[in-house]
């Protein structure tokens, strides 16, 4: 009778979660390209001296090499190609990662493709890590950016009503802007979610939303409009995103 072997697989992705296991062991879950969210063992890792214990540290990015078993993936190897310890040693880059990892986390599925929430992870945690914006301003960024993949975005440079390009007087309805004429007829609607938005604001939503993901973290705004996108963000997870984040708690207080 012969041995099966598990077939390994080869997989890029970030760590999000790190847990211990057993004596020695850890568990791993990874948001990957190929495989949306899995999780995976790593044999080994606590014991000193472990090829495996750098892989299996929150925010490491790489490839890895898993066996597949029944159940559950063992962590063969791994390559590592980024390595943000930076954030590690900042409290306030920690709680911000984890909030964005615990996001990503929530919206990836087992064995759905994830490249673009890992592209959108892997660029906003650089981004903090150059620390170029405030930290509020790539929160704002990212929650925009992830239910835009979602299929939570905006419509943004016209009335959903009557498909008028002026917006230089607009209010927000489910799915995006209406002018002053379309917001009157819909008193009703304005009333569940009456917000404006600065020009200002509006064309830093428009940028956020329709600028390459790898150019997006590249701007700077007055507190004022950044306070303003505050604001908004908060009336439309609140309306759109039915879910409290654990380590929303550590940001918001």
């Amino acid at each position: 009778m012969g041995i099966h072997m598990s077939e390994t697989v080869t997989v890029t992705g970030m760590v999000l979660l790190s847990s211990p296991v057993k004596e020695y062991d850890r568990r791993i879950e990874i948001l990957t390209r190929e495989r949306g969210r899995i999780s995976a063992f790593a044999k080994g890792a606590r014991k000193a001296g472990s090829a495996l214990s750098a892989c299996t540290i929150p925010f490491t990015f790489g490839e890895y090499t898993l066996y597949e078993g029944r159940n559950s993936y063992n962590v063969k190897s791994a390559g590592i190609q980024k390595f943000f310890g930076d954030i590690a040693e900042d409290y306030d880059m920690t709680c911000y990662a984890s909030y964005f990892a615990e996001m990503a986390r929530y919206f990836a599925r087992e064995n759905i493709e994830a490249g673009q929430e890992l592209l959108l992870l892997y660029i906003t945690l650089l981004a903090l890590q150059n620390k170029q914006m405030p930290e509020k301003l790539i929160r704002i960024v990212y929650e925009m950016r992830m239910m835009m993949i979602q299929g939570q975005g905006l419509e943004l440079f016209q009335c959903l009503g009557c498909q008028n390009t002026d917006t230089r007087e607009v209010y927000f309805q489910a799915g995006g802007l209406l002018c002053r004429k379309c917001a009157e007829k819909e008193r009703e609607l304005a009333k569940v979610h009456p917000f404006e938005l600065s020009l200002d604001g509006l064309y830093t939503v428009q940028f956020i939303l329709s600028t390459p993901v790898e150019k997006v973290y590249s701007f700077l705004v007055a507190e004022e409009v950044q306070k303003e996108l505050e604001r908004f963000m908060q009336g439309y997870l609140g309306r759109y995103l039915p879910h409290r984040f654990q380590s929303a708690e550590f940001l918001d207080r």
